[in-house]
C-alpha cells in the first residue's frame, strides 16, 4: 500500500510554488486563501519537513521545497497526462496540442480561441509540459516549441522569429528613477530566466555594451513567471518579444530600452512526420502559419 500525502495538499503546494504566492494559488484552485494555507501546513506536518520560508504574508520555497517541487510537478504532470489520454480517445475531429505553460498563457490561448471560430467542429485539447513531447504514448499530434530547431526525426515547421527585449512595469519608472540608457540598469533589480538562451549576458554582448553587475536578482523557472514578476514591478526583465506582445499592447509593460537580441526562428511547430498527414493536424498548422504571417 502506497503511503501518499493528501492530494489537495499536493495541488495547493504545487500551485503556490509555481505561482509564487498563496493568493494566486487560491484564485487558480478556486478556494480561499485560508484553505491554501491550511493545506500547506497539513502537507508540512505530514512530511515532517518545512517547505517554505515565511515572513508575514510573504512565502517562498526553501531548499527542501524546491527539491520536493521537482518531484511533485513531474508526478502531477503524469496524472494529468494519463487522465487526458483516457478522456480524449482520439477521433478524426480531435487535435492534441502540447506546449509550455508560458507559450499557452501568453500567446497560444488567444490563437486557439480564434481557431475555434474557423474550425468549430475540431475538438482541441491542450497539454502543458516543460519536457520534450512523447508523441508515441501521449496522444499528442503537434507541439509548439521555443528553441533553436529543427530537431532530428521530427517534422519541424518554422513558425515565428523572435528577439529578446528589455521590459518593466511603467510603475517602476519615475522622474527620480529613469531607465533611458543601459548603464541605468545598475539602479534596478534584474529578473533572470533560467533558460540559457535568455541570459542578460547575451544582451550586453550582442549590443557591444559594457557589462554592469548582473548577478543580483532572482532566477525564475519560466517565462510567464518572469513576465508576471515584471508586471508586478519586481524588476526589469529580458524576455521574448512574442510572449510580451499582449502585455506591451495593454501597457502592463513598457520597453524602456530599444536594444535587443535577435534569436532568429525561435518558435516551431513540431510533430512526427506521419502526424502531419492527418487532416486536422495539417489544417491547424496551415491556419496557424497563415495567422502569424497576416
Amino acid at each position: 500500500m502506497r503511503r501518499l500525502p493528501p492530494l489537495n495538499s499536493l495541488r495547493a503546494f504545487e500551485a503556490t510554488a509555481r505561482l509564487q504566492g498563496v493568493q494566486r494559488a487560491s484564485e487558480e484552485l478556486h478556494v480561499t486563501h485560508g484553505a491554501i494555507s491550511r493545506q500547506l501546513k497539513q502537507l508540512e506536518a505530514w512530511l515532517g519537513v518545512i517547505l517554505f520560508d515565511r515572513s508575514g504574508r510573504n512565502i517562498s520555497l526553501n531548499r527542501a521545497g524546491e527539491s520536493y517541487l521537482k518531484t511533485i510537478s513531474s508526478a502531477l504532470d503524469l496524472i494529468a497526462q494519463g487522465s487526458q489520454n483516457i478522456q480524449h480517445l482520439k477521433a478524426e475531429n480531435t487535435l492534441g496540442i502540447a506546449t509550455t505553460h508560458s507559450i499557452a498563457s501568453k500567446w497560444l490561448m488567444d490563437k486557439l480561441n480564434q481557431y475555434a471560430q474557423v474550425s468549430p467542429k475540431t475538438e482541441v485539447w491542450l497539454s502543458l509540459e516543460q519536457r520534450s513531447t512523447d508523441f508515441a504514448s501521449s496522444g499528442i499530434d503537434v507541439a509548439i516549441r521555443m528553441g533553436h530547431g529543427p530537431w532530428p526525426d521530427l517534422h519541424c515547421l518554422p513558425l515565428m522569429q523572435d528577439r529578446l527585449i528589455v521590459v518593466c512595469s511603467p510603475r517602476l519608472l519615475s522622474n527620480e528613477c529613469r531607465l533611458e540608457q543601459p548603464d541605468d540598469l545598475a539602479k534596478f533589480n534584474l529578473l533572470h530566466d533560467r533558460d540559457p538562451d535568455t541570459q542578460w549576458q547575451s544582451w550586453f554582448t550582442a549590443n557591444q555594451l559594457q557589462r554592469i553587475d548582473i548577478s543580483k536578482g532572482p532566477r525564475l523557472s519560466s517565462s510567464d513567471i518572469l513576465l508576471n514578476s515584471a508586471i508586478n514591478a519586481q524588476g526589469v526583465a529580458l524576455v521574448s518579444e512574442v510572449l510580451a506582445e499582449a502585455d506591451l499592447a495593454q501597457q502592463r509593460l513598457v520597453q524602456p530600452l530599444q536594444q535587443s537580441v535577435d534569436l532568429g526562428v525561435y518558435f516551431w511547430l513540431v510533430m512526427p512526420r506521419e502526424k502531419y498527414q492527418l487532416p486536422q493536424v495539417r489544417s491547424f498548422c496551415d491556419w496557424l502559419l497563415a495567422s502569424v504571417e497576416a
